[in-house]
């Protein structure tokens, strides 16, 4: 028997599981998030998060995606991760710091909203507002990254339909001559409400178009900043909800993002293996 929670920040989910005991090694969760994040078949989620033993944080966050593969860092991931922290007992104060692969995050739980602290973003390698031709499509965008990397591709209106997006953002996640790792390929378009943009994500490891990015909301309005579009306090319009980026610049290349938005616990859960793992 497998306890987990079932967990979504502005509708992109995950199954949650504490491991801070080690009981499960990591070729165990990787099967396990490729069967219960099958939707229809099982639980169905984005991807499994993960918390195990940190040698210097309150603990150590790991995210699988729904194809297997380990992922860096997921925004929104780390959010749920957060309130799964102080619901579980995990940590014993609303306000923490933890361990990922893409940097150290810090928390804070305030009811259903979770503000986090993101890891610094250096600009010093980033492509801003680039022309390139990958396929049929002819496009201009921005490269950095957030935790993961991500392309940024400003477009003038949401005119297409999502199956076109879906394709493009394949394309464009596979071209691995502009992003050699790979790519989440957000979307981005331009709102008449001051400092506000629209984005939509195709995320990598996820491998279809999703409800919202946290990472991805942060590069979009990191992007929209530098190439003029709007301030360092944007608001990020997701199909699932609305992600709030705030923007400080440590340095002239390196930046503060603070992510923050709501958290759902959708509930505890007991899970077979054995159905889940054959």
């Amino acid at each position: 028997m497998i306890r987990c929670a079932k967990m979504n920040s502005n509708g992109n989910d995950f199954i949650a599981v504490d491991n801070m005991d080690l009981a499960y090694d990591t070729e165990f969760l990787r099967k396990f998030a490729v069967r219960a994040c099958r939707r229809r078949e099982a639980i169905g989620a984005d991807g499994v998060l993960v918390t195990e033993p940190s040698a210097e944080r309150a603990f150590k966050m790991r995210l699988f995606n729904c194809d297997g593969s380990e992922g860096e860092m997921c925004g929104n991931g780390a959010r749920c991760m957060a309130l799964f922290a102080v619901e579980r007992g995990i940590v014993q104060a609303p306000e923490m710091t933890f361990e990922t692969l893409g940097g150290d995050v810090r928390a804070t739980v305030c009811g259903s909203t979770v503000s986090l602290d993101l890891a610094p973003v250096s600009l010093a390698g980033a492509v801003m507002d680039a022309r390139a031709s990958v396929g049929p499509y002819t496009f201009n965008y921005s490269f950095l990254t957030v935790g993961v990397p991500h392309a940024v591709l400003f477009l003038d209106a949401r005119d297409e339909t999502d199956d076109w997006y879906r394709a493009m953002g394949r394309t464009l996640r596979h071209a691995t001559e502009l992003f050699p790792q790979g790519a989440n390929v957000n979307f981005a378009f331009r709102r008449p409400e001051k400092d506000t943009i629209e984005v939509l994500t195709y995320e990598r490891g996820v491998e279809d178009l999703t409800l919202s990015c946290g990472t991805g909301s942060t590069a979009a309005a990191i992007a929209a900043m530098v190439l003029g579009h709007t301030g360092t306090a944007v608001d990020v319009i997701n199909p699932g909800g609305v992600n709030r980026v705030r923007l400080s610049f440590e340095s002239d290349t390196v930046l503060l993002p603070v992510l923050a938005g709501t958290v759902v616990y959708v509930g505890d859960l007991e899970l077979y293996e054995f159905p889940l793992m054959q």
